[in-house]
């Protein structure tokens, strides 16, 4: 088979499993990406943001984002006020994803609202499907460098993530949770 026939094989698959408005949304969304992703901090940020506001189920003020950001199935995010993406952070919409105000990230984050089932042996990973699981972060989260955050998982109002955490569980508000997969190590008060 020829890259012709596969590159056709590839557009009617896609056509045939999100349907063309979901394919049209995506190429625009991935040219928006390639195109405006790499800009400096100086400039792009108020670049990408202006040009990402219309891909956006929702999106609040001030919303402020660093150059590598990569942001997929924006139909399906709803971003609050004063929301802060650092570096390279990958934001998957595709499940649903709703971010709360004041959400700050480190470099290299990644929320992701998709996961491919697996637990059938006889058939290959590929071929057992995706399950979609919405993840909704709180007001006034912070998520360290290089924390994951798996689908169908709600970040409660105030929840510190450490770096490299995986959350794969919802979280208590005000709490910190850390590790692989992450657990409570602490809680936040109002002592210094």
């Amino acid at each position: 088979m020829n890259s012709r026939h596969t590159l056709r094989a590839y557009w009617t698959s896609l056509f045939y499993h999100f349907g063309p408005k979901k394919v049209f949304f995506w190429s625009i969304e991935n040219l928006f990406n390639f195109i405006f992703s790499p800009l400096p901090i100086i400039g792009g940020s108020q670049i990408r943001s202006f040009a990402f506001r219309y891909l956006f189920k929702k999106r609040g003020k001030g919303f402020f984002t660093s150059p590598g950001v990569r942001l997929l199935h924006c139909y399906n995010i709803e971003i609050g006020d004063r929301c802060s993406l650092n570096y390279n952070v990958i934001l998957n919409g595709r499940g649903g994803l709703i971010i709360g105000d004041d959400f700050t990230s480190g470099p290299n984050v990644i929320v992701w609202t998709v996961e491919h089932h697996f637990k059938d042996r006889t058939r290959r990973v590929l071929e057992q499907g995706e399950i979609e699981q919405p993840v909704t972060i709180g007001n006034d989260v912070w998520c360290g460098a290089q924390s994951v955050i798996l689908s169908g998982v709600t970040i409660a109002d105030g929840t510190v993530v450490a770096a490299g955490a995986v959350v794969t569980r919802d979280t208590e508000p005000y709490s910190i949770v850390g590790g692989v997969p992450a657990k409570v190590i602490g809680y936040r008060n109002n002592q210094s």
